[in-house]
């Protein structure tokens, strides 16, 4: 079976995707996907499930068994305004999960994709299982990897979501990726980056080093305290501020709204007590940090019983 790929891209959009990219299924190059060298270097903190299954991470094929193509897809999030807080959120935690919000849309585009071709037989990926979702993304051409690692999207920068769709049809195109990228020369997400979390390795691979990163202390640490030398610049989960200067997120459309209630909610985490913020974090990517995590972000002790 071989679908066109035009029309999956169509469909894509039809039901919500800011963009999509096709890959064939086959491993990533060390040079495209640098995780050994990462992995040597300690970079990876606590983080040790990032240890197992280095070869599935390269290569799909292995985690979906028949697989040919990656349809990678990507959904853009940047919010018209940002909340107001000393216990600031990264904007991407703003909303709903990402986790739920991206698998209720493939889900759908899987099922319509099956409206013409029943047997279509895919598995769908958020951040779930050992796929490098960044390095997909460009195999699929759909941008590059940014100076601060992370994937960026030449229309709609680095504030985007992203997922993909393994499944065992071909299509009748496959994208490629894009030659070089789009940073050049600039440097200003290394230079605004608080605690010199962005490195670049002896074989001039830009790197992140989690052990210095606001975002992996304060969502993947799961010690009693921070660091004592993090400068978090007041976030208390995740961080932007690579982000925030990066020319292609500045110049990205406005994706999602920030109402009122919403941004009351977010603000009032500050002051919340336990139940309060279980019931926010629910269904938001807060929660994937536990309370007692939260005080120690704000600066605050756990109360003990």
């Amino acid at each position: 079976m071989t679908i066109d790929s035009q029309y999956l891209k169509e469909l894509a959009a039809a039901v919500g995707f800011s963009d999509c990219g096709i890959a064939r299924a086959e491993s990533l190059t060390d040079g495209e996907y640098p995780l050994g060298e990462w992995l040597d270097l300690g970079y990876q903190a606590d983080m040790h499930y990032m240890e197992r299954n280095a070869a599935m991470r390269r290569d799909p094929r292995l985690l979906v068994e028949g697989a040919r193509s990656v349809i990678s897809l990507v959904y853009a999030y940047k919010p018209d305004r940002q909340m107001e807080s000393s216990a600031r959120i990264a904007q991407y935690a703003y909303g709903e999960d990402y986790h739920e919000l991206m698998k209720r849309l493939m889900y759908r585009l899987i099922a319509k994709i099956r409206e013409r071709y029943p047997d279509f037989d895919a598995r769908p990926f958020v951040d779930t299982a050992p796929i490098s979702d960044r390095h997909w993304a460009v195999r699929a051409g759909l941008g590059w990897i940014g100076r601060n690692t992370l994937f960026v999207h030449p229309l709609l920068g680095s504030y985007c979501y992203l997922g993909e769709i393994v499944a065992t049809a071909e299509v009748d195109h496959y994208d490629e990726p894009r030659e070089g990228d789009g940073c050049g020369d600039c440097r200003r997400c290394v230079n605004v980056c608080p605690n010199s979390a962005i490195i670049v390795s002896k074989t001039g691979a830009t790197m992140l080093d989690a052990r210095r990163c606001t975002s992996y202390n304060t969502i993947e640490n799961r010690d009693e305290t921070l660091p004592e030398e993090l400068d978090t610049r007041g976030y208390a989960f995740g961080c932007d501020i690579c982000q925030s200067v990066c020319p292609y997120n500045l110049q990205a459309p406005v994706a999602s709204h920030l109402d009122d209630e919403r941004k009351a909610q977010l603000e009032a985490l500050a002051s919340s007590d336990e139940p309060s913020f279980r019931r926010f974090a629910k269904h938001s990517a807060l929660s994937r940090i536990k309370y007692s995590q939260w005080l120690r972000n704000i600066g605050k002790s756990f109360p003990r019983q």
